[in-house]
């Protein structure tokens, strides 16, 4: 069983939009199952100008009864899209999970370890494939259409391996200065819903960026939500600093998103989000306690281009 909650559509942004700024994107997410909150999951995506590379990051833990989930991933991509490398580790109860995967054209070699055998695979993947994280980049380059499906190939970070995908608009709201979309998609046989918010230029008119204010996945009955600070969504919870230093670099603040800085709506002509999420809430620094800390309460089928399949 996966537990990589969020499928593959996390969030999104225009790559014009992604070149004024290192980081792109950064925010926590709660983790509910059953409307309870179990854990918290931490998004970054960035670009390097210089090299034109794309960079996602990501950490999550969660409690399944008394077994603790984490799981990090760091992936790379050329501003095509192209999958450059990632790795991926998971760590279940005393289970331990490490993927290392970088690519040459359409070839993937893949490094699996479980800390103490290691085998290294070689496959090809379908020309057009990119990595799971930034299918959204992709679909954004679209005509978003109502009842528009998107089919793809795309790597599952979590597996090391290549799967077919779809996601269709179900249906689109309009506010002042953006757009709310749920999207339903459809990857290795599991289905998830994103509610995500493209926000628009106020003169222009014309997409800024996009971020996922939700996700839901109806059959393991598992939401995330962006909060809007690091508090809110890892109250009561552990945050193990040396992991996030190690995945991030930092402690990621959590406030580089419309939700946790309704000032960046405000800079399109846009009004503050009032769904699924609060906006108005103070974005605290995560402190620097010990290294094991707990934060204290406070229409007709479109393929994707390049084409893919599998």
């Amino acid at each position: 069983m996966t537990y990589r909650l969020f499928g593959i559509l996390l969030l999104f942004f225009s790559p014009v939009a992604s070149l004024a700024s290192e980081i792109m994107f950064e925010g926590y997410y709660r983790v509910e199952l059953e409307g309870k909150p179990i854990g918290y999951t931490i998004l970054r995506y960035e670009f390097e100008p210089k090299t034109k590379i794309f960079e996602a990051k990501s950490f999550l833990r969660v409690k399944f009864g008394d077994k603790i989930v984490q799981e990090s991933t760091k992936a790379k991509a050329t501003d095509k899209f192209k999958p450059v490398s990632y790795q991926y580790t998971s760590q279940v109860g005393d289970e331990i999970k490490a993927i290392d995967a970088s690519f040459t054209g359409e070839v993937m070699k893949v490094n699996f370890s479980d800390g103490k055998k290691t085998r290294t695979e070689n496959s090809k993947i379908p020309k057009g494939t990119f990595l799971s994280s930034f299918l959204p980049y992709l679909m954004l380059q679209q005509k978003l259409e109502i009842g528009q499906n998107f089919q793809y190939s795309a790597v599952a970070e979590e597996d090391g391996a290549s799967y077919n995908g779809k996601a269709m608009m179900q249906s689109k709201e309009a506010k002042p200065g953006y757009e709310l979309f749920s999207v339903l998609n459809r990857f290795k046989g599991e289905e998830f819903i994103s509610k995500m918010a493209i926000i628009k230029d106020a003169k222009t008119g014309k997409n800024v960026k996009g971020e996922v204010f939700a996700t839901v996945s109806p059959a393991k009955n598992l939401s995330t939500r962006l909060m809007g600070s690091a508090v809110q969504a890892t109250e009561g919870m552990i945050v193990p600093n040396k992991t996030l230093l190690t995945v991030f670099g930092g402690i990621p603040t959590g406030k580089i998103n419309m939700v946790a800085d309704p000032a960046s709506l405000k800079n399109a002509g846009a009004e503050e989000p009032t769904e699924p999420g609060p906006a108005n809430i103070a974005s605290p620094v995560p402190p620097e306690p010990e290294p094991e800390a707990i934060i204290p309460k406070a229409q007709p089928e479109v393929k994707l281009k390049p084409k893919t399949g599998q």
